[in-house]
């Protein structure tokens, strides 16, 4: 007969707890070094897609700022960031009170403190899951939200929508290290009517700039008695017509002789027939608010007159909702760092302002290094760039 070794067993039960310890704490591990390369993966890919948009890339790498910058990005507030943070904290606590509340009552039922123990355990077990499925499902349509216009920025379709949502490290991949550009946001406004006609763009290319054709014929000044009509003047198209001709006056004869006259008076100014004017009285005068021809140099030499108050610029542009009569010029831009609709040039009185419209690569205005800020109209006078493509805007002169 053998007797069982008490320390012998205790020694198994330590070695097989140090064991599941050992096992556990290697399964963490594995876990922590998983989500840190995801974290370091999708830090990365977010800050190349920041720098497309033109945001700082490190704001990236910061857990809550990141997700608070793509929200701002599309268009809504970043505080919704904390509220899916909050909100996942939030979920995490009633979910484990309610789990243990159950629990508890399923241990109570279990010992003989009547209730359904099978009950409780099933529900400590779904309520949690289900609270942690209805926060899940107010992420994805808040994500679907943010994704949908952050996309159409980037020019891509419904499908990266859904990728965005569901699977935002991939989507942050394909979107920063890809070929996709930021366009900047659609602008607000009223949708088109289903029957409403497509804009046809107004080709300005050959329209000159020099508007002094469009004056009517010189005229030429009429003959006089006794002048052949070759030796007519030419006048201004915009000087008045000539007046008449008024004939020398005719001395009387004189009935005697007359004694020595005193110097003669100088001669009197000949006299005007009424609704005659004089010729200082006819000069016309420029109108003060007649507005100099403007014009816009573009990077290929062409030269473009500008015949509106509203000019926009770009690859493709289409006018914005709060301008629409804005006369559309398209910028042939070799270099591809021209936004589809990239600026707004505005006139005021004799002085134009320069608008940056969300572009991918800014305005720079003058000698300047420094892109002006979107959305603030800034005082243009000549040289300009919008990207790497040079413009230069000639006011004009009076």
């Amino acid at each position: 007969m053998t007797t069982a070794n008490p320390l012998a067993s205790i020694g198994d039960a330590a070695g097989t707890v140090g064991g599941a310890l050992a096992v556990s704490l290697l399964g963490v591990l594995v876990q922590l070094v998983l989500l840190a390369a995801v974290y370091v993966w999708t830090s990365l890919a977010l800050a190349a897609v920041f720098r497309k948009a033109g945001l700082p890339s490190g704001r990236a790498w910061v857990p809550v700022l990141n997700i608070w910058m793509l929200f701002e990005l599309a268009g809504m507030k970043g505080w919704w960031a904390a509220v899916i943070v909050g909100g996942g904290l939030l979920t995490a606590i009633i979910s484990s009170v309610a789990g243990s509340l159950l629990l508890q009552s399923a241990q109570e039922a279990a010992f003989g403190g009547g209730g359904d123990g099978a009950g409780a355990i099933l529900a400590a077990s779904v309520v949690p899951t289900l609270l942690f499925l209805v926060f899940l499902a107010g992420v994805v349509i808040l994500l679907v939200r943010m994704m949908g216009p952050l996309n159409r920025g980037f020019g891509r379709g419904g499908g990266f929508v859904a990728l965005g949502a569901l699977l935002l490290p991939v989507w942050a991949s394909v979107i920063g290290w890809g070929a996709a550009r930021w366009q900047g946001l659609p602008q607000k406004g009223l949708p088109p009517t289903p029957f409403a006609a497509e804009p046809v763009p107004v080709d300005t290319r050959g329209v000159p700039a020099d508007t002094s054709g469009f004056a009517p014929p010189a005229p030429t000044s009429a003959p006089g008695p006794g002048t052949p009509a070759a030796a007519s003047v030419p006048v201004h198209p915009w000087s008045p017509p000539p007046l008449a001709p008024v004939a020398a006056p005719v001395p009387a004869p004189a009935a005697h002789a007359a004694p020595p006259a005193a110097p003669a008076a100088p001669p009197a100014a000949p006299a005007v027939a009424p609704g005659e004017q004089t010729e200082l009285e006819e000069h016309t005068v420029l109108a003060a608010h007649r507005r100099p021809a403007a014009s816009l140099r573009l990077p290929t030499g062409q030269t473009v007159a500008l015949t509106s108050d509203t000019i926009v610029l770009g690859r493709n542009p289409a006018p914005p909702s709060d301008a629409p009569e804005a006369q559309p010029i398209a910028i042939d831009d070799t270099t591809r760092t021209v936004s589809k609709t990239h600026a707004l040039l505005r006139r005021t009185g004799d002085a134009w302002t320069i608008t940056d419209l969300a572009s991918t690569n800014g305005v720079v205005v003058g000698t300047s290094d420094t892109e002006i800020t979107v959305g603030t109209p800034v005082p243009l006078a000549g040289r300009f760039l919008l990207g790497d493509a040079e413009l230069t805007l000639d006011a004009g002169s009076r």
